[in-house]
């Protein structure tokens, strides 16, 4: 277990340095073919339309899979190629929903519209947090050399990184502190004026949606557009019972209500939401969240039938349902007469089943296996053995049956049973709709790639990143085997703090 999360860990590293090695290259010359030469230049290995996928962003995808416990194959290997080329063709297929989501509107339902307002004011809010409010706390170098002093590990170099990152804490921390102060800095000037009659627990029984809660200057603030944020444990249900009862917890909800959208507004005309920064943290929430909205919708319009269920059910049984199993033991001889004798003498006490694998069978890894045969599924063996094996009672010694490998004894040790096999179970009903969904989603993807949207895939660039991984490795891997190797004492030294917390 500690060799598997240190070799994660290396990987990680190896591959953050390696994007870095890539990051610094020098950007390919333009001349002939620009466009080619550009796409080469980004590292860009498919296009769908004019959506472009890059080696990194698959690298990068792989590379955040390891956070949620899935095995990542190293660096510069074929496994690790083999799974990048899987990913690319998910981020091929991801690219043509969004693209087909764009096509069909999606972009203008009014649920996508809403959702994205939300989050981009969420990330507006915590930008001019961040940049202005927070940015704007005085930190001194005294300051920042005692809490080194205090919080850091005396062996960590004193980079400009670590100063600017001991900054970040302290205006953090004094931002909590100076909340009070920072909120009437935020709101001057503003006339703002609360309700509170609106907003009391109360007013649950009479209060209508358009109620106004709050005016912010000429901005109108009603019940609709806070009751959510007001909602308890149940944040789905609309009866006043499941609204927080506290007035007081109300208030100070409504109050952090009020300076987000006082923050909003100010980033807003500071031009924040014209940032690079801002395109970026929300460029990524947009497609995906896009992506969704649209599979969820076609998921509903391709709800299928009864008849078409049972018919999926039907074509697909064999990937459905999960036949039955028996544990079973057996001893094979070459006679029926032998068998039978060898049976009589179980029967009697005189042997076990396993002496009598281990002194008489035929199979030749009988003496090592004592004839126990592990798991067996039905239709996997000799029909004649099968159909016997498939009716015998549990711990009952049967037999002889003939077989083209013999004359078989045979026991059943235990038995798992058949499951998935009832179409109006709940649970077979859902595998069934699960399969029937992704062979959809599979034809329909299909389609859009073979007759919507172009996909071209840039082979030779993709084999280009798979052999510059190789060739890192191997760089990498004689520079270890050097006397005073700089990368073989990293390693060491990782092994040596990663060791303690493993054991």
């Amino acid at each position: 277990m500690r060799y598997q999360y240190f070799s994660k860990f290396v990987s990680f590293l190896l591959i953050t340095l390696f994007l870095v090695a890539c990051g610094n290259e020098e950007p390919a010359d333009k001349s002939a073919d620009e466009t080619s030469q550009q796409l080469n230049a980004e590292g860009v290995v498919a296009k769908v339309d004019d959506e472009l996928i890059t080696f990194n962003e698959l690298n990068l995808m792989l590379n955040s899979s390891a956070m949620v416990g899935l095995s990542i194959p190293a660096l510069g290997t074929p496994d690790r190629n083999q799974v990048i080329i899987t990913l690319l063709d998910k981020m091929i297929s991801a690219n043509l929903l969004y693209l087909d989501a764009k096509k069909n509107g999606a972009d203008r339902l009014t649920k996508y519209v809403d959702d994205m307002k939300k989050f981009e004011d969420a990330v507006l809010v915590t930008m001019y947090r961040s940049n202005v409010m927070i940015g704007d706390i005085p930190v001194s170098e005294e300051e920042v050399a005692a809490y080194y002093k205090t919080n850091i590990n005396p062996e960590t170099e004193f980079t400009d990184d670590v100063k600017l990152s001991i900054e970040a804490k302290i205006r953090k921390q004094r931002f909590a502190e100076q909340k009070n102060s920072l909120r009437d800095r935020l709101r001057a000037g503003t006339d703002i004026k609360i309700f509170e009659d609106v907003v009391s627990s109360s007013a649950d029984g009479e209060r209508s949606d358009t109620d106004t809660v709050v005016t912010i200057s000429d901005k109108r603030i009603n019940w609709s557009d806070v009751k959510v944020l007001m909602s308890g444990a149940d944040h789905h249900a609309t009866l006043a019972e499941f609204y927080v009862d506290n007035d007081e917890e109300r208030m100070q909800r409504l109050e952090e209500y009020i300076d987000n959208t006082l923050m909003v507004d100010k980033a807003r005309a500071a031009g924040m939401d014209k940032d690079p920064e801002f395109f970026k943290r929300t460029a990524e929430y947009r497609k995906t969240h896009l992506i969704n909205i649209y599979r969820s919708n076609l998921v509903a319009k391709w709800k299928p039938s009864e008849d078409e269920l049972k018919t999926a059910f039907v074509d697909n049984m064999d990937k459905i349902s999960v036949p039955e199993t028996r544990k079973v033991q057996m001893v094979v001889v070459k006679t029926k007469k032998e068998a039978e004798s060898i049976k009589s003498e179980i029967d009697s006490g005189k042997i076990t089943m396993f002496q009598a694998a281990q002194q008489y069978s035929i199979d030749p890894n009988a003496k090592r296996t004592l004839g126990d045969m592990g798991w067996v599924s039905q239709g996997t063996g000799f029909k004649e053995l099968d159909d016997f094996t498939f009716n015998l009672e549990p711990e009952v010694v049967s037999g002889p049956v003939e077989s083209p490998a013999g004359w078989h004894l045979v026991k059943v040790l235990d038995v798992n049973d058949a499951l998935y096999e009832n179409f109006d179970d709940p649970q077979v009903r859902q595998l069934t709709l699960r399969l029937y969904m992704q062979k959809k989603f599979s034809d329909y993807v299909i389609d859009l790639r073979k007759n919507h949207f172009e996909v071209a895939v840039f082979e030779d660039e993709l084999n280009r990143n798979f052999q510059s991984e190789a060739d890192y490795i191997a760089e990498l891997t004689i520079k270890a085997k050097e006397q005073d190797s700089v990368t073989k004492q990293r390693l060491q030294d990782l092994q040596k703090w990663i060791t303690p917390a493993a054991e």
